[in-house]
């Protein structure tokens, strides 16, 4: 009975640092897309396909920013910057969409590099 007892603690402790694993890889593939969607944008070349992008990039950031909370400036300030990237691009000021998207691009790097 004991070492039944035993086994079961260790699987489920295995468990535990398993799924502890994959969460922290769940959460940098959404910084790793909210990333990778934001440098689309900067290469973006009409303002529909920016909008597009910058959007799709916000609902990736969104999720950094519930699972990175040590970063949450960071965060705020590249969700911050998505938002204008969608704004200017809407108003068809791509130059001022990019700009938006390099600096929202620029925090999100900042959060991967810790």
């Amino acid at each position: 009975m004991k070492k039944i007892l035993s086994i079961l603690s260790s699987t489920f402790i295995l468990s535990l640092f398993m799924l502890s694993s994959v969460n922290a890889q769940v959460e940098d593939v959404h910084l790793q897309e909210a990333i990778r969607q934001t440098e689309a944008v900067v290469l973006a070349v009409d303002v529909k396909t920016m909008t597009q992008l910058a959007q799709e990039a916000e609902r990736y950031a969104v999720e950094v920013k519930s699972t990175h909370p040590e970063d949450k400036h960071l965060q705020e300030e590249g969700l911050k910057h998505l938002n204008d990237v969608i704004k200017e691009s809407r108003a068809g000021e791509a130059a001022a969409a990019r700009k938006a998207a390099i600096v929202a691009l620029s925090k999100f790097n900042q959060i991967e590099s810790k």
